[in-house]
């Protein structure tokens, strides 16, 4: 047992809990473990593990941009492995109990200049593309999968509101939001051409190759970005540039931004949100007719 490597010891941990745990929590565990462990401290033996390899492998995905929360997910899980070592006795204490993670995502801004963030917004805003649309609505704070499960019984077109049920949203609750002027035309075009075709009942952005909601945004991402000579960025970075040149160029009040992107809470105020509906257009507008001044 003394000699007993990391990846014997999961096979011993998958037999012990097997009829302990859910199939689903071992579906995940061995999901995360192939993943993570398998192929590098899975080799080594259990008792010669110490919590540096386990803190350089932590320090390895945040700077790999894993968040925090992510990072802790997956120690959690070798945590209970190393458990069972003790156990059996094979180690007398867990490494993973000394592992030290920030106690913040520091990957929340957006480390562009001014005039490269407006370049951002321009860019997605004068589009033309047949995804356009789509990086337009992105770029009122919304995460992808919001605007890509949105179907046309979300939206008000007499109130001017749209809302993000709870199922697609990380408040987990509905989120009800205010179209900018430029947004409700976009989409009421959208409408009308969908209740010609008979569509109201399918997704506002429907793929024309797959007759579905679109599924991957790259490689059309990529393009408008190499087309307007800007740096590379995923397209969850839109909501680090909303938030950054909001509060620290636009002056706009944290809270009302954390409104306008959907959180319920914000880490560096510890404030719940309360701002109103009207002020997530307000963010937008202010946003958008910045870089035409």
């Amino acid at each position: 047992m003394q000699n007993l490597t990391l990846n014997e010891l999961f096979k011993n941990y998958l037999e012990y809990y097997e009829l302990i745990l859910s199939p689903s929590t071992l579906r995940s565990d061995i999901s995360t473990y192939q993943k993570h462990f398998k192929d590098d401290l899975g080799l080594k033996s259990v008792n010669e593990i110490n919590f540096i390899d386990i803190q350089r492998f932590c320090n390895e995905l945040i700077k790999r941009d894993y968040k925090i929360k992510t990072v802790k997910n997956i120690l959690a899980k070798l945590k209970v492995i190393f458990k069972l070592a003790l156990k059996l006795e094979i180690i007398n204490k867990n490494p993973c109990d000394f592992i030290e993670l920030p106690k913040f995502d520091n990957k929340r801004y957006f480390d562009y200049s001014v005039s490269i963030q407006k370049k951002f917004i321009k860019a997605i805003s004068e589009n033309k593309e047949p995804s356009a649309d789509i990086f337009f609505f992105l770029l009122h704070g919304r995460r992808k999968n919001e605007v890509l499960s949105l179907k046309f019984s979300d939206i008000n077109f007499k109130t001017r509101t749209y809302t993000i049920p709870f199922k697609i949203n990380k408040a987990k609750r509905d989120m009800s939001y205010k179209m900018s002027d430029d947004l409700y035309d976009r989409l009421y075009r959208r409408y009308v051409k969908a209740k010609k075709q008979n569509k109201l009942n399918s997704y506002v952005f429907v793929n024309p190759m797959t007759n579905d909601k679109y599924q991957d945004l790259r490689k059309s991402w990529n393009s408008l970005l190499k087309r307007n000579n800007l740096p590379r960025i995923r397209l969850h970075d839109i909501r680090h540039l909303i938030g950054t040149y909001s509060i620290n160029y636009l002056k706009i009040p944290i809270e009302q931004v954390s409104f306008t992107l959907g959180h319920t809470n914000i880490i560096t105020t510890q404030k719940y949100i309360t701002a109103n509906v009207k002020k997530s257009k307000e963010t937008i507008e202010n946003l958008l007719k910045s870089i035409s001044e």
